[in-house]
């Protein structure tokens, strides 16, 4: 009866909400910046070719490059003084990038508005979620983190779709123009409601781990983007030497940058982590190369039919996140099972009342609600099937189904060809919409709930950390796939482009089996 009463308070629901909206500007910004990316480089004067190609990579690049080898080392500057104030800065950083973003006249312009938006994204990531962690009982952890993940998630419904329709009517600038309205609405939301923390780390500030680290990260992810070329395999080899350096350092350092004994001693934390590294680098290119398939292959040139099917997936995101976060609190509700099985009967219904499938606006939108409709019943289904039949399930059981529905996704979006099907499309994003609301949920708040709470803020930069590594290394696959398959692939560009597509979904398949066996075997020990 105690655990069906316990709500969060509502200077806590404020709090996560707060979180919330500041976590909203990234995904938003990732995933705008896929539908509005053409449009921008032909704005700037590009044309398809080597410079065209090689903007088109680096603006991708340069943002994810920043906020992996800043995150760690602010994270834990952060716990030396005040994360709330590094949240508080990052969220000012992400505004400022994206507003001179979208004032830029240049590619080089760009990229360096670009790189301050990795910064701040690395500041706030790398604290939003110790901070809500630190505010919230353990029991109440997952629903928390629950609704800041929400945030995460309306960024990718938001992003695609404001993208389309922004770019067609007032062109790409706007996409970034209106992100600074947000970051200073969650920036002066921080200021009266998120706590004031005391530091947690009292011990002197690794510098020469930090640099490692940064130069390292840095070398490696350019390195590895470019290959296959013989210099930067060289540049690879040098930064994978200086972390192999950094990781040596770190276990014989009083106060690491990193932990390195908790991530060889503590299975679920680095597990976790793990599976989720794992799960970035299997699906965060899909998006991009998703874009690039509907307008390259199948002919839809008009961003706001693109942007309207991608927008399933973050549609079921925004509507699920919520309750995969009660399941991992053991606080789903008892009618949901029925629920599910009505929202499934009426979603599978809607969608063969729509008939013939086709790219306009109306269709799209009444397609893409039958499809959202069915995929929060059946993952209804799936989460209160697991919750009824196995007692206090840990979060393996929801985190390694959500990776297996992902997989299911990449199936059939490799049975796509070069025929319009944008009823397996549409299914592809509802499949991955399902699987990552009940996977990234439990699994950020099992790596939270695996440390103490004078962990909380390299826990928090860790897994943000991995988020951004992940995302890097599959734009870093997709780079190394383009410069094998896209080659002087000018005559014959779609049988070339799907070559590219079949490799990395067989690849993101590969990858989710090893985040699924880690996922499974991470363990499931709570700390208060």
């Amino acid at each position: 009866m105690y655990m069906e009463t316990l709500r969060l308070s509502a200077k806590q629901y404020l709090i996560a909400i707060t979180v919330g909206i500041a976590c909203f500007l990234p995904p938003f910004i990732g995933e705008a910046t896929n539908i509005a990316l053409p449009n921008m480089l032909n704005g700037l004067g590009y044309t398809m070719g080597p410079d065209y190609w090689g903007l088109y990579g680096w603006i991708l690049t340069v943002y994810l490059l920043t906020s992996t080898i800043f995150l760690i080392p602010a994270a834990r500057l952060a716990d030396k003084f005040s994360k709330k104030w590094f949240f508080c800065i990052g969220v000012l950083l992400l505004g400022i990038g994206s507003l001179g973003v979208g004032m830029s006249t240049s590619g080089e312009m760009v990229l360096m508005m670009r790189a301050i938006e990795g910064i701040g994204n690395a500041l706030m990531f790398g604290t939003a979620i110790a901070l809500l962690a630190s505010a919230v009982k353990i029991e109440l952890r997952g629903t928390a983190i629950g609704i800041a993940m929400t945030g995460v998630f309306m960024g990718q419904l938001a992003g695609p779709l404001l993208a389309g329709a922004l770019t067609d009517v007032f062109g790409w600038s706007m996409v970034y123009l209106i992100l600074c309205p947000v970051a200073l609405l969650s920036f002066f939301l921080a200021l009266p409601f998120i706590p004031r923390d005391q530091p947690t780390d009292k011990g002197p500030y690794d510098w020469i781990g930090a640099v490692l680290f940064m130069i390292g990260m840095a070398l490696s992810l350019y390195g590895f983007s470019k290959q296959p070329n013989a210099e930067a395999f060289g540049i690879l080899i040098v930064g994978i030497i200086l972390l192999i350096a950094f990781f040596f350092y770190e276990k014989r350092n009083a106060n690491p940058l990193i932990p390195i004994n908790l991530i060889l001693h503590n299975r679920g934390f680095t597990f976790n982590n793990s599976a989720n590294l794992l799960y970035y680098v299997a699906i965060y290119a899909m998006g991009s190369l998703v874009s690039l398939y509907m307008t390259n292959v199948w002919g839809i040139t008009d961003a706001l039919p693109r942007a309207l099917i991608v927008t399933t997936q973050g549609l079921i995101l925004v509507l699920f996140t919520i309750v995969a976060g009660r399941f991992y609190d053991h606080l789903l509700p008892r009618w949901l099972l029925a629920s599910g099985v009505l929202l499934t009967i009426a979603g599978i219904a809607g969608a063969f009342l729509m008939g013939a499938a086709s790219a306009e606006p109306v269709w799209l939108t009444g397609a893409i609600l039958s499809a959202s409709i069915a995929a929060f019943g059946i993952g209804s289904l799936i989460l209160t099937a697991i919750d009824r039949l196995i007692k206090n399930a840990p979060p393996k059981y929801a985190t390694t189904t959500g990776l297996l529905i992902i997989s299911i996704g990449m199936i059939v979006l490799l049975t796509c060809g070069t025929e319009t099907a944008i009823w397996s499309m549409i299914a592809v994003q509802a499949l991955f919409g399902v699987g990552i609301a009940i996977f990234v949920t439990p699994n950020s708040t099992a790596i939270m709930n695996s440390v103490t709470r004078q962990e909380f803020g390299m826990a928090s930069g860790t897994l943000s950390t991995t988020r951004m590594l992940g995302m890097a290394i599959s734009i870093g696959i997709v780079s190394i796939l383009k410069n094998i398959f896209l080659a002087g692939a000018s005559d014959n560009y779609s049988a070339s482009f799907l070559q590219m597509l079949d490799g990395t979904i067989i690849a993101a398949l590969i990858v989710l089996v090893l985040a699924m066996i880690l996922s499974w075997t991470a363990g499931s020990v709570k700390n208060a």
